[in-house]
């Protein structure tokens, strides 16, 4: 019974060592839990430290090269805009310069154009007016040329009445009565004509057949300068027939030409009256 009790105390005891043995090896488990756990945390505080440390390095240097992008960027469209505004500005004096001009070519075009039209305008009138003119002119004539032709119905009848010789576009008068040079030549110009002049060779063979036998006075006189037409032309002489006597200053017409005659004499005359002076006239 000792033995028992004895035995159970022993393993009581054993029990109770174990027990601490126990307690203390947990106590050592959870101090070296402890240990790592602090040093653990230590580590993550010095690498959260060195994180915080390197990342504002590492911020700053990428806003400053930011800044700096930035900063170029702004400069650029700084420049451009100040291109655009130079341009805009270059563009804009370009234009009014061009507009000017183009004004000023319209006024000169338009000074142009009136002045081309103004002169057209006048030139035109002048032609109308010219027209108008030819055009009374021409029905003046074309009356009078039937007042002529109502009046001398043929040549013959002109003749017979009147002692008119149609030629060459001109009207002779043959008289049939005799008077002084000067008094033939105011017969001539009552009859709105004057003494027959000669222009060509075929009107002198005319006027010859025309005088017969007979003497008439023509415009043919002496002057200072010679023998003149009283158109002023020279005298075309052919069978002229010169006088040595002073007082022969009178030109007549015969059969066989002309020849000189004292101009108080009384002879027969000639007037020539051409179509187109007397309708004129």
């Amino acid at each position: 019974m000792y033995n028992n009790t004895k035995r159970s105390e022993m393993t009581d005891g054993i029990y109770e060592e174990v027990e601490i043995i126990e307690i203390q090896r947990g106590q050592s488990v959870e101090m070296m839990v402890d240990i790592y756990e602090s040093a653990d945390t230590v580590r993550r505080h010095d690498l959260k430290t060195n994180t915080e440390t390197q990342q504002p390095l590492q911020h700053t240097g990428s806003v400053s090269v930011k800044s700096r992008k930035q900063r170029a960027v702004e400069v650029c469209l700084c420049l451009l805009c100040a291109f655009l505004l130079t341009a805009v500005i270059v563009l804009s004096i370009q234009r009014k310069h061009l507009l000017t001009h183009i004004t000023e070519l319209n006024e000169e075009r338009e000074k142009i154009l009136n002045h081309n039209n103004n002169n057209l305008t006048e030139e035109r009138q002048q032609i109308l007016n010219h027209n108008n003119n030819l055009t009374e002119e021409r029905e003046q004539i074309k009356k009078k040329i039937d007042e002529l032709q109502h009046g001398f119905d043929t040549q013959d009848q002109l003749a017979e009445n009147f002692k008119w010789l149609y030629y060459r576009s001109s009207f002779y008068y043959i008289s049939s009565e005799k008077k002084s040079w000067r008094d033939s030549r105011q017969d001539c110009q009552q009859r709105r004509a004057d003494l027959a002049f000669i222009k060509s060779p075929e009107e002198k063979e005319f006027l010859q057949k025309a005088a017969a036998s007979s003497y008439f006075w023509v415009g043919l006189t002496q002057t200072a300068e010679g023998w003149k037409w009283i158109d002023g032309s020279s005298v075309w002489f052919g069978t002229f027939h010169f006088s040595s006597r002073y007082d022969y200053f009178c030109a007549l017409m015969t059969s066989s030409g002309l020849r000189a005659g004292s101009c108080p004499s009384l002879n027969y005359w000639i007037c020539k009256r051409t179509i187109l002076k007397s309708l004129i006239t």
